[in-house]
């Protein structure tokens, strides 16, 4: 080849020396703008190709936001500089709706043009026989990069598709370079030094066995090329070397290196390659959407060219996103996984993957032998390895989601600072980042595979114990930091420990473990589940730790006390009302009373308080919260006597003093610790700032003032939707859904009701799917409904008492007797009430006898209403009373009954119960 010191791209009168980025014409510079400078280069490089106006704005402007005017602004004063359309010369063309092509006859000055003029510069990259999925961006990114750097290093896991992007990148830029580019796979080389002598062997210069780089420097010093080394990682000292030596004695030569871990040259330029994008884990489109994401594409092609009937179906969608997560992505995973499609079909392939080292082997032939099979290319790794590297990496397989550095070295047993910096750098351990924080985390093949060789090894039982004890430690932590984080901030903190804490419980109650350590383990991570809403495992967690402290015959009463009380909770929750709930909440009391612990005192007492709410038991219940009192009493302790004020503000409320009941709410809410989670909200399960803006809501409504408590209900649904699943079900059967439909909000009270159905079903929250049940007959059956259908469990009073107030159907007997004997005395008013409706329906025309028990009864309701100030109860039974009376042909009567309490109403005028009350008056004036 003829030497030249400076490559030039020559069209027309113009010359473009494209590393001095300077345009002549004839002999004269032309003055060119940055931006029009590399909208040229840019088209010049895809000569005779028309590039996308999308793809020409990420070259040229790749970290703003332009608009297509823009581009066209830039392209117009381009096209000027270069005389575009003068005496019917074109350079650049528009293609409408498609971009822009340079299409002038092109020329390279400074050389002869690599063969003949326009022909494809001289190479030897291998071809590739399938399709590059996933990584556009990234490869328009480093093409962009090529432009001013000189050295770039790919870097990733085994399989990750780094030599495939090498290649890409490499014909993608291929023009730019008149001598072309040379490719050098280094992967057969054993030794170091033999690394020049492969560069040599690909160029085809003969060169002295002992110091090859002399002839190497003086043949590649005036060439313009890109040369690619292809897997550095097992020489990668001389690799580096061989890269710095080139770039200092060939002024005109670019580098594109690919490896596990990165060159550490000064003048390196790192990609570091991820796994191909995968749907998001809360969501599963169809099949249609899942295309888009590149790991599911690349699968699907993959399975179709092993099995010509392979169509993914919508049904068929989850299992191909689980597949493609459970091999994070990684390109070779996905394609030796494709590869026994054929044999296993979608759903055994998925089961197969527990053995994925086994599963994912017999790649195509004509790969090389270390991508054959998945556990050869993590062999090639670990291979590469140190004795303490390979020792941290195993200890590092037993955490299932990502970790802090302190955290790898409590389990590794010793500080692994720059251990697991190593390890990341040779693409063992990725890293990520998280606002201020640094974590770190094994793909799961990688996972797996270490953790194959812990098992086999004879540490696995000290790191496991280690593991164990710092997830102790963890929860710990955890439950202690949710009293002082907001809610969505703590979650997204600590919620991805969830997959830590079940692998070391499950180990310290299985066969090698610790029951005692499993047993402080599962009451540690109580917080943590059940913020997490995951109600449902933790009661089958719990039953399993009671269990294996009774084989074991652990003595440790204050851990038993706490299992208990919690599964009591648990089971209210997930199963309803049972006896095996009612023992437990019980036996924990029992044991909590033998002990002089104030804090577990508390505890058992909320419990026992909360079961007798739950069987409408009010008496019972303020007697608990009586209890409370004279242990707040003997301790100056301001988050239990906040409690004790939550629990009085509801005693108050079924009682009917819903004025007392307002201001303890308030009391709590406005307190500065109010606002914080109390200590034993834990034990309570649901939050009780949106408990105590529920009830406060109740109380707004009965003290007239509907708008009011509609918007704190509406409040208590978003807060709700901040916290652990019961939480969010609490506000919206206690106490929203209920206030939407006293208010008369039906379509409100039914998008409400469809919430609570799937939240509780989402979760397994039995007891408040029951609720939702009740709830969706209610609105489905209307006025028409003359016998409430309860669901199939009807031994939950406090349900009975609620429903009776928003349907005539459900003030049936059972209702009746408990407002007759006192027993729910917030809602009696209305029960009387609407049995009185009832009554006065069934009546014949001329019942007269009848007619007068009716308005005896509604004036009952009446009294009992305004014996408890509550306006809203009021304005309901005057209204029925004045329509009596009307009936009657008391007119008068009837409107000196009903106009007082409606015009105490200062708003609400949009609700079934004013405008009623209204319609009514305007009958009777």
């Amino acid at each position: 080849m003829i030497n030249s010191p400076a490559p030039a791209y020559v069209f027309g009168p113009f010359r473009l020396l494209p590393l001095e980025r300077v345009l002549f014409e004839g002999e004269r510079a032309l003055r060119l703008g940055s931006r029009a400078m590399d909208l040229l280069l840019a088209l010049l490089e895809r000569a005779g190709d028309i590039v996308d106006k999308h793809e020409l704005v990420a070259i040229v402007w790749p970290n703003a936001v332009v608009d297509d005017a823009t581009l066209r602004v830039h392209l117009a004063a381009l096209r000027k500089a270069l005389g575009d359309g003068r005496d019917g010369q074109r350079y650049i063309t528009t293609i409408p709706g498609r971009g822009y092509g340079f299409l002038a006859p092109l020329a390279h000055t400074g050389r002869p043009a690599p063969g003949a003029a326009g022909a494809e510069p001289r190479h030897n990259l291998p071809v590739m026989l399938t399709r590059m999925l996933g990584r556009a961006e990234v490869l328009q990114t480093m093409a962009n990069q090529l432009l001013q750097l000189r050295l770039l290093c790919i870097a990733g896991p085994g399989g990750i598709g780094k030599t495939t992007l090498a290649v890409a990148l490499a014909t993608r830029v291929l023009r730019r370079y008149a001598d072309g580019v040379c490719f050098v796979d280094l992967s057969p080389l054993d030794e170091g030094r033999l690394v020049p002598l492969a560069l040599a062997t690909a160029l085809g210069v003969a060169v002295a066995a002992g110091d090859a780089m002399p002839v190497l420097l003086a043949y590649l010093r005036p060439r313009h090329m890109l040369i690619v080394l292809d897997n550095c990682e097992h020489v990668i000292g001389a690799a580096a070397a061989l890269a710095d030596a080139l770039l200092k004695g060939a002024p005109l030569l670019h580098v594109l290196a690919t490896s596990r871990e990165p060159l550490r040259l000064t003048s390196e330029q790192l990609q570091r390659l991820p796994a191909l994008e995968l749907p998001p884990a809360d969501a599963v489109p169809d099949a249609a959407a899942v295309r888009h994401f590149a790991a599911v594409q690349l699968f699907c092609e993959r399975c179709a060219a092993v099995d010509d009937a392979f169509v993914l179906a919508d049904a068929d969608v989850p299992v191909v996103v689980d597949i493609c997560r459970r091999l994070d992505g990684i390109p070779l995973a996905l394609e030796l996984a494709a590869g026994r499609i054929g044999h296993f079909g979608l759903h055994e392939l998925r089961r197969q993957l527990d053995d994925r080292f086994r599963l994912l082997t017999r790649g195509a032939r004509n790969m090389p032998l270390r991508h054959q099979a998945l556990r050869a290319t993590l062999d090639w790794s670990y291979g590469l390895l140190d004795a303490q590297e390979r020792q941290v990496l195993q200890a590092l397989s037993v955490f299932r989601s990502r970790f802090r550095l302190e955290s790898a070295s409590a389990v590794a047993g010793c500080d692994v600072f720059d251990t697991l910096a190593d390890l990341a750098a040779k693409s063992l351990v990725s890293i990520e980042f998280c606002g201020q924080h640094v974590y770190y985390r094994l793909l799961d093949t990688t996972r797996a595979y270490a953790g194959a060789l812990l098992s086999a090894g004879g540490d696995a039982g000290a790191v496991l114990l280690r593991h164990a004890r710092h997830c102790l430690g963890l929860a710990q932590r955890i439950a202690a930091d949710w009293g002082s984080m907001p809610p969505a901030s703590w979650s997204a903190r600590y919620g991805r420990h969830v997959d830590d804490l079940r692998a070391a419980i499950d180990w310290a109650f299985g066969e090698e473990g610790d029951v005692a350590l499993g047993v402080s383990l599962t009451l540690a991570a109580q917080t943590l589940f059940y913020q997490l809403s995951l109600m449902d495992e933790y009661r089958v967690r719990v039953g399993r730790a009671l269990e294996r402290m009774a084989a074991r015959g652990l003595d440790d009463p204050d851990s038993e006390m706490r299992l208990h009380a919690s599964q009591a909770h648990l089971l209210l929750h997930t199963q309803g009302i049972t006896g095996t709930m009612l023992r437990s909440f019980q036996h924990g009391y029992a044991l909590a009373m033998r002990t002089d612990d104030g804090s577990r005192r508390c505890e058992a007492i909320c419990g026992m308080w909360i079961c007798c709410l739950k069987l409408a038991d009010f008496q019972r219940a303020d007697s608990y919260a009586t209890e409370l009192a004279v242990l707040c009493d003997a301790r100056d302790d301001t988050p239990m006597r906040l409690v004790l004020a939550r629990m009085r503000s509801v005693g108050e409320y079924v009682q009917g003093r819903y004025a007392q009941s307002a201001a303890l709410a308030r009391m709590v809410l406005a307190h500065p610790e109010g606002a914080r989670q109390l200590g034993f909200n834990h034990a309570l399960l649901a939050d009780h700032q949106v408990c105590l803006r529920g009830t406060l809501a109740r109380c707004l409504w009965m003290q007239g003032r509907p708008d009011d408590a509609l918007e704190l209900v509406r409040e208590a649904v978003a807060v709700g939707f901040e916290h652990n699943g019961v939480t969010l079900c609490v506000a919206l059967a206690v106490n929203a859904i209920p206030v939407a439909l006293w208010c008369g909000q039906r379509e409100l009270a039914h998008a409400w009701t469809c919430l609570l159905c799937e939240h509780a079903a989402r979760y397994g929250l039995l007891y408040w799917s029951a609720w939702g049940a009740a709830y969706q007959r209610l609105l489905d059956g209307g006025e028409a409904l003359a016998q409430f259908p309860w669901p199939a469990v009807r031994s939950w009073p406090i349900q009975v008492d609620l429903m009776a107030t928003l349907h005539d159907a459900a003030a049936d007997s059972q209702a009746l007797r408990r407002a007759r004997m006192g027993m729910a005395p917030w809602s009696a008013p209305e029960v009387l009430r609407r049995d009185a409706h009832h009554r006065w329906r069934a009546l014949a025309q001329d019942d007269a006898v009848g007619l007068e028990a009716v308005r005896v009864q509604l004036e009952e309701a009446l009294r009992l209403a305004r014996g408890q100030q509550a306006p809203g109860w009021e304005l309901r039974c005057a209204t029925s009373l004045a329509a009596v009376l009307q009936a009657q042909g008391r007119s008068a009567a009837a409107h000196a009954v009903l106009a007082p309490v409606h015009a105490g109403y200062r708003q609400g005028r949009d609700t079934t119960d004013v405008m009623a009350a209204a319609a009514l008056l305007a009958q009777l004036a």
